[in-house]
């Protein structure tokens, strides 16, 4: 960040035009924070010496990336009830002086509320909110025929012209020399700090250091209002939000609510940056959405021409918005397979794969792709990916801070043996390998979303007429046959070695079963835990094998364990790449 001490005017100078964020709350000054402000103003004056100042605090704005556009524009990302009020004061000083025929003085205050741009058109220097710009533009201009006095702004205006005018001197030859000296003190002798942020920083980090109060900062706020910045003027800014923007964020917002969850938005700008350029840390989405947004305007250089590529940025968003909820949300997903797939996703709890999901999602979307996959080969990518992550797991592989190498599928992923030879480089562990790990392989004390998957999944292999739901964990438990604390009936039948037995396949994938009866099963012996299964008349086909053994010992169990891991194999399979088959 960059900073410096600067005068307000420094700040209202040159071909520079500061914007006041939507997201700012409306003008909010009350007559507390006028008459604290006109004291210190007073007191600048009574100090008498030129070099006393006074420091209003720090102001942090972020500067529009607009190229060769004139103005500069920036944003106001904090200071910004101190510039409008103090713009209103200048406005007082220079009516007061107008009623006096000070009209060399009032012109000197003019170039503060405007400038002229290199093509001769006139720019304000500081755009309010929208909702507070038709009071500040009436109260700025020297018609004050149309002034609501309701208006926050309206009360401020007259507040400073009520300080002005009563410390006006009797004698006329006094009233410039006033009139000037109180010019002075708002315009070279009040400080600001202004932080004005770079490329690299992360400004909400920088407005919590600060330790400001009031509305949190959100990286939401700070992209939707770097967009606004970049339409011509509030008229098209408001259009824009209405009819683009706001439609797009409210996606994010739940049925019974009128705001997006600015969480999950925060977490898709993240996501969906990631899936169109490369991995980038966190706290870099505002910085790469700038450099985003220019892409998308690079090459744009009428008013017009601005407008469609901002239209097509939001509308590219609003694509991937609808991506992004229903992977994150299957029951949204009108596509059955899909939603099954998404379902199974997020099981997976592998956030670091959206971009890759997403991606996938727009080749698939996409008619006019010439990268467009079919809905089989979504799915089979969508399948090789659920293989990579279980395996991984399962081998007590790092599954985890695959950022990098999800954001990489993306651009490896144009068939299927692309993103298959993907992910055999970064390890994805084999048969065999897997085989040998899943006989004595704690599935049970792994990640409860991943076990439950794989048992749902292994249920679903039989393809029995009766699926189970996996979205209603209630309905149905994992059952551990051998129960996790050994009774002496199973003692007895486990044998001596009955203590390391139980320590070695309690929760292994042999001695696991999804039942809807967990509690009433509890530690009894296997010919009860079986009478419950017949009497309950259990639909699951993972329990048909234990119906059919007279003991559960540690010959039954590897001997179940050796067919669902055939099944495991079938369901997240590790094809061999051409390479391979060749070789």
């Amino acid at each position: 960040m960059d900073t410096k001490t600067l005068t307000l005017s420094d700040i209202l100078s040159g071909q520079r035009q500061h914007i006041i964020p939507v997201f700012q709350r409306p003008y909010s000054w009350t007559q507390k924070n006028w008459d604290t402000l006109w004291s210190d103003i007073l007191l600048l004056i009574d100090e008498g010496e030129s070099n006393y100042q006074h420091f209003l605090g720090p102001m942090i704005i972020d500067r529009g990336d607009t190229g060769s556009y004139v103005p500069e524009k920036y944003l106001v990302i904090d200071g910004q009830q101190r510039l409008v009020t103090l713009s209103i004061l200048l406005c007082a000083l220079r009516d007061v002086a107008i009623k006096h025929n000070l009209n060399a003085f009032a012109d000197s205050v003019e170039p503060f509320f405007s400038f002229q741009t290199t093509a001769g058109e006139p720019e304000s220097r500081l755009l309010p909110r929208a909702t507070d710009k038709t009071a500040y533009d009436t109260v700025i201009q020297l018609s004050k025929t149309k002034l609501d006095n309701k208006q926050r702004i309206v009360k401020a205006y007259k507040f400073f012209l009520k300080q002005v005018r009563a410390g006006l001197p009797e004698c006329d030859k006094e009233i410039f020399p006033y009139l000037n000296i109180l010019f002075t003190a708002t315009v070279a002798r009040l400080k600001f700090v202004t932080v004005t942020l770079q490329q690299q920083d992360d400004p909400t980090k920088i407005y919590e250091s600060m330790n400001f109060k009031g509305k949190r900062l959100l990286v939401a706020d700070l992209i939707r209002n770097f967009v606004m910045m970049h339409l011509p003027d509030a008229d098209s800014q408001d259009r824009f939000f209405v009819d683009g923007w706001e439609p797009f964020e409210m996606l994010f917002a739940d049925i019974d609510s009128d705001q997006p969850d600015s969480k999950e938005l925060e977490d898709f700008y993240y996501r969906y940056l990631i899936s169109k350029k490369d991995y980038f840390f966190k706290r870099l989405v505002y910085s790469s959405y700038k450099n985003h947004l220019m892409g998308f305007l690079d090459g744009a250089k009428t008013k017009s021409d601005k407008l469609d590529s901002l239209r097509r940025l939001v509308n590219d968003q609003a694509r991937f918005a609808t991506f992004y909820r229903r992977i994150m949300h299957p029951e949204l997903e009108p596509d059955s397979d899909l939603r099954a797939a998404f379902l199974r996703f997020g099981y997976l709890e592998a956030k670091t794969a959206i971009p890759f999901v997403l991606s996938l999602y727009d080749r698939y979307d996409d008619s006019q792709q010439s990268e467009r996959i079919t809905k089989n080969l979504f799915l089979k990518m969508m399948n090789a990916m659920e293989s990579f992550i279980i395996r991984r797991s399962i081998m007590n592989l790092r599954t985890r801070g695959y950022d990098s190498a999800f954001a990489q599928a993306v651009r490896k992923s144009y068939t299927l043996n692309e993103l298959r030879s993907h992910f055999h480089e970064l390890g994805w562990p084999d048969d065999d390998k897997l085989s040998k790990e899943l006989y004595t392989f704690p599935l049970y004390s792994d990640e409860i979303s991943k076990r439950r998957l794989i048992l749902t999944q292994l249920e679903k292999s039989f393809g029995h007429k009766e699926q189970v739901d996996i979205s209603n964990p209630a309905k149905i438990q994992i059952e551990h046959i051998m129960p996790q604390s050994l009774t002496e009936e199973w003692e007895d039948m486990l044998g001596d070695d009955a203590a390391s037995l139980h320590e070695m396949y309690v929760h292994t994938i042999g001695n696991l079963t999804l039942t809807g009866y967990n509690r009433e099963l509890g530690a009894k012996s296997f010919q009860d835990k079986k009478s419950e299964y017949a009497k309950h008349g259990s639909h699951l086909e993972l329990n048909r094998y234990i119906l059919e053994q007279e003991q559960w010992t540690e010959a039954e169990i590897t001997q179940r364990a050796r067919l669902l891991i055939d099944r495991f194999i079938e369901i997240w399979p590790r094809p061999v790449t051409p390479k391979q088959a060749g070789s």
